[in-house]
């Protein structure tokens, strides 16, 4: 039964930060079928994994256990840009082109190329408060 509680738990926060079956395997070094297998509780968790799950996806390792706790989504999370400010003082709903952004963005591995797009983005807010 514990099983099932902590792999729904999994399906619910790797849902709510958008993530498929794929990516958060992917992000822990396993296969897809086998996070469906823990999601379904027909496969017992390590402590090990479980602290590589909860890592990927971002959250206390407790969240597993905790009954009735809020799941963070990833709008809880969204930040808004603000030059010269602290990133984090704004708080917005995130919509599913910023999703598609923060997903294409995570899988740019060069630093020098995820620093341009950064610049960019960044040049862009400068120019639209501008006007």
């Amino acid at each position: 039964m514990i099983n099932k509680k902590i792999g729904q738990k999994i399906k619910e926060i790797r849902k709510s930060w958008g993530l498929s079956q794929s990516e958060l395997a992917e992000r822990i070094g396993i296969s897809f079928q086998q996070i469906q297998k823990y999601e379904k509780g027909s496969t017992r968790i390590s402590v090990m994994r479980l602290q590589q799950i909860s890592k990927a996806l971002g959250v206390n390792i407790t969240a597993f256990f905790e009954e009735g706790e809020r799941i963070p989504k990833v709008s809880d999370l969204a930040l808004r840009y603000t030059p010269g400010g602290d990133p984090l003082e704004t708080f917005q709903p995130i919509n599913k082109e910023e999703i598609t952004l923060l997903k294409l963005f995570r899988k740019t591995k060069n630093r020098k190329v995820r620093e341009g797009i950064l610049k960019q983005l960044r040049g862009v807010i400068e120019l639209e408060n501008q006007k």
